[in-house]
């Protein structure tokens, strides 16, 4: 009784499960023995020099020509159509030895049927082969498929050199049942065992190499992992020491300059300004402190605006009066038409606007400012120049790193910036930043 299963499988016209595999497999070879295409070619090495990087084409036209003229000479002394027969078939098989350096497979076969004139042929004219050395190829012959079967063997994967091989051996072997040749050596046996143990030796070499090559993969994507994990490590410290000391800070700040005006029955309005605009920066600050540490607690690249919107060049008016109320007298002008920018463009102009002023504000006290950003077709021009101190205040020292961040932010987006004195006394930041870029 046939088994349920097997009924079913029957019926629904499903072949079993590896049948499918072999004929999935039959199809794969087929495509790879296709002349018309070389899949799964490893890459072949390429030298740096212009020499080598011909010395492979070469050598392989030198040793063609060798094998050609031998194949067509060693048939001398025999008749006109056999040396004919050796000649076409070794002058055939020539360019399939330089063929196999660009297109292995299409190479194979040429050199396979290329000896079929001489295989067949040969034992079709009555004659003795034997002065012709080994049947169904000459000794030039089968050098010359040896050599097209190890190139293959370099450049393919092991199913299909073995398979050519063993198609190699299937068609000999049916040479020699039909013709059987009165020859003393068959050459099928010899290229056969020889074919073997260097496809063999190849097949080694080449399991050792991608052995080697994938355990230095492994060994890269290791030490990419190690390295990620402490820069994660190190970023999540930092996170926590910004946390701990500047937040803690600058939330004291928030909560002192909010209770300060309560202190003082009925103070100026200008003293409750000031620390309504203290209160407000020190609750910007935090803002902008708690996106810096969400990016750096996060392992993957996080928008800037999943925390709060990053500022752009709208905002220069704002961080303007937020400056002047500090005491700074600028003046400041727009050059040409606002137009939409890409984003990392609009906040690495506003912080360099930014830092600028800061700076001016910190080193600078009571100095006139000019600050003009200019709109070009191609890029964004910064410009911040500050006088110098009043002589009646004491200039602060600092140890920040704001020169090297403006200088970093343009040059991540491929722009540029020039800091320092002119000639007048004034100090200048001028930058140039490109808009073309993507966000």
């Amino acid at each position: 009784m046939t088994p349920d299963y097997l009924t079913a499988s029957s019926r629904s016209g499903r072949r079993p499960f590896p049948a499918r595999q072999l004929l999935t497999a039959v199809r794969a070879l087929r495509r790879d023995l296709s002349p018309f295409r070389d899949g799964a070619m490893s890459p072949a090495p390429r030298p740096k020099g212009r020499v080598l990087r011909h010395l492979p084409f070469a050598l392989a036209t030198l040793v063609a020509l060798d094998l050609a003229i031998s194949g067509t000479l060693i048939t001398e002394g025999q008749s006109d159509l056999l040396r004919t027969l050796a000649a076409l078939t070794a002058w055939a098989q020539a360019p399939a030895l330089v063929l196999a350096l660009y297109r292995p497979v299409a190479a194979w076969w040429l050199s396979l049927i290329a000896a079929l004139p001489y295989a067949i042929g040969g034992p079709l004219t009555g004659e003795s082969l034997n002065d012709a050395g080994p049947w169904p190829w000459t000794a030039p012959g089968l050098m010359a498929h040896l050599f097209v079967t190890l190139i293959v063997a370099c450049r393919l994967r092991p199913r299909v050199y073995f398979t050519q091989w063993g198609i190699t051996l299937l068609v000999g072997g049916i040479l020699t049942v039909v013709l059987s040749p009165p020859v003393e050596l068959n050459g099928l046996l010899p290229w056969g065992l020889l074919s073997a143990f260097t496809l063999a030796v190849v097949a080694a070499v080449r399991g050792r190499l991608e052995g080697r090559r994938e355990l230095r993969r492994q060994e890269a994507l290791t030490e990419f992992e190690r390295s990620r994990r402490a820069l994660l490590e190190e970023r999540t410290r930092i996170a926590r020491e910004l946390h701990d000391v500047v937040a803690h800070h600058m939330s004291v700040v928030a909560v002192q300059a909010e209770a300060a005006p309560y202190r003082v029955a009925e103070p100026p309005q200008e003293l409750s300004d000031s620390f309504t605009s203290i209160r407000e920066n020190a609750l910007a600050a935090l803002t902008e402190l708690r996106h810096i540490l969400g990016m750096l607690r996060s392992e993957e690249e996080i928008p800037d605006n999943r925390y709060t919107p990053q500022p752009t060049l709208d905002n220069v008016e704002e961080l303007v009066a937020n400056v002047r109320s500090a005491g700074l007298r600028i003046d400041w002008s727009v050059d040409g038409t606002p137009r939409p920018l890409p984003q990392r463009v609009e906040l690495s102009a506003f912080r360099i606007v930014q830092e600028a002023l800061s700076n001016a504000l910190r080193h600078s006290p009571g100095c006139r400012v000019e600050l003009e950003i200019s709109h070009g077709r191609s890029a964004i021009g910064i410009r911040v120049a500050n006088s110098p101190a009043s002589a009646e205040v004491k200039r602060r020292p600092s140890t920040g790193h704001g020169v090297l961040g403006m200088r970093e932010r343009a040059s991540s987006l491929g722009g540029s910036v020039r800091i320092g004195p002119r000639e007048d006394g004034w100090y200048e930041v001028s930058a140039s930043l490109p808009t073309h870029l993507r966000d």
